[in-house]
């Protein structure tokens, strides 16, 4: 049953649901499955506090209102009550890709994988035709129900492609799941959901996106000059698979086809009903009714960190901090990536690797505010110290993207050479 709560939204949410389970909790605040006591109806409702990235969550309200697709997330309504946002939304029982293979411990197989990015593409599909783009697909935001139907979620970074302006310049999106053309800034539109999909399957399919051992701030400079990833044992796999992981990783988005091209794909064309996925979820939920939801997913190790830190649904570990000139989030996580967006007020990365560029520690506020030496320095001191901080991280950044581009040169030369025979 559909629920409208448009007139209700004023009301207490308390005297309209009831709380039953959490879901997750994070630095955007909590989810929980809760039943509509009047009709029986089960959903999710994200409790968000009113100062935490409120344009975002805006946003994301926006988009899921504007969206009416079986293979999108529906969205029922909102509540204030207590400095608190309740979003409610549709239920999807079995939980995000991302947690289910985090709790049943292992990859998906090929035919698991070929149901989901059907949906998942379908969904696409249904997001361009209304001119707009995810912007951060990726096993964490597509979620099942207990049919084993798949929905798209996370709508706080996506974005309308207007009339006058078909392709953006925001830098946005989960770092290793970016596309070329994103990374660089040269404009881009819808295409560039499909290079995320193509890095879906390798993560679904493998366990992780490709360079997911290395820094981001390094895989950011290596995704656009380096060829585009593939399976690392294609063997294991199809050669309608290869060719479908191929095709969206394309690095040229103008030769990249769309999701209604992709659906036409064989690898898509074969996949089986949503049945297929009953027996992935059946192990997820023996698993839960064995431990629990939260102790399946690791969120009882982080209850104690929350609130400093906060973490997302899916297990992820948010530090918050604020720069001189762009509010700015560092995602640290347990296998899990954050969202990292740059030039629209926020960046979020997910953090995986030993190497660390410098300017990173001006991010780190939350840990700078505890040394001894910034506590004792005047207002003025320290708006000079982060002044220069901005400066410092504008000149690494550059440091570092000469030191790819001379290595790209080398590399290129090399080629030349071997070529010509020398």
């Amino acid at each position: 049953m559909e629920l409208n709560l448009e007139e209700e939204k004023k009301r207490d949410p308390t005297s309209d649901f009831k709380l039953i389970e959490k879901l997750g909790a994070g630095s955007y605040g909590s989810v929980w499955k809760a039943v509509h006591e009047k009709t029986g109806t089960i959903t999710a409702i994200k409790q968000v506090p009113v100062e935490n990235d409120l344009e975002e969550i805006l946003n994301e309200i926006k988009i899921m209102k504007q969206c009416r697709s079986p293979y999108i997330i529906s969205y029922f309504g909102s509540y204030f009550k207590d400095n608190h946002l309740w979003i409610v939304m549709e239920y999807c029982g079995a939980g995000s890709i991302a947690d289910i293979m985090k709790m049943v411990g292992r990859n998906l197989k090929e035919d698991e994988i070929s149901v989901i990015i059907k949906d998942a593409l379908k969904g696409l599909q249904y997001l361009h035709s209304v001119n707009k783009i995810h912007r951060d697909i990726k096993a964490g935001n597509i979620l099942l129900n207990n049919k084993g139907e798949g929905k798209l979620a996370d709508f706080g970074v996506s974005g309308q492609i207007s009339d006058t302006m078909a392709k953006r310049n925001t830098v946005i999106g989960t770092p290793f799941w970016m596309a070329p053309e994103v990374i660089q800034e040269t404009g881009y539109d819808y295409k560039a959901d499909l290079w995320s999909l193509g890095i879906t399957c390798l993560e679904l399919g493998e366990g992780h996106p490709p360079y997911h051992n290395i820094h981001p701030m390094r895989a950011i400079f290596m995704i656009p000059s380096r060829p585009a990833p593939r399976l690392g044992e294609p063997d294991k796999w199809s050669k309608d698979f290869n060719d479908f992981v191929t095709n969206c990783l394309i690095k040229n988005p103008d030769q990249r086809p769309t999701a209604a091209d992709l659906l036409k794909h064989a690898f898509v064309q074969s996949a089986k009903t949503s049945a297929t996925l009953i027996p992935l979820l059946d192990e997820a939920e023996a698993i839960i009714q064995k431990v629990g939801r939260e102790e399946a997913l690791g969120l009882n190790d982080e209850e104690s960190e929350e609130e400093e830190e906060g973490g997302d649904a899916s297990g992820s570990m948010r530090t918050r901090g604020t720069s001189g000139r762009n509010r700015s989030t560092m995602v640290v996580t347990e296998g899990n990536y954050g969202t990292m967006v740059e030039n629209s007020s926020t960046m979020k990365v997910g953090e995986s690797g030993g190497y660390e560029a410098p300017f990173m520690a001006h991010f780190k506020v939350g840990e700078a505010s505890r040394d001894p030496k910034y506590a004792s320095m005047s207002t003025e001191e320290l708006t000079k110290k982060l002044a220069e901080l901005d400066t410092q991280m504008d000149k690494e950044v550059e440091q570092i993207k000469a030191k790819y581009a001379n290595e790209k040169k080398f590399i290129e030369e090399a080629i030349k050479k071997k070529k010509a025979g020398k």
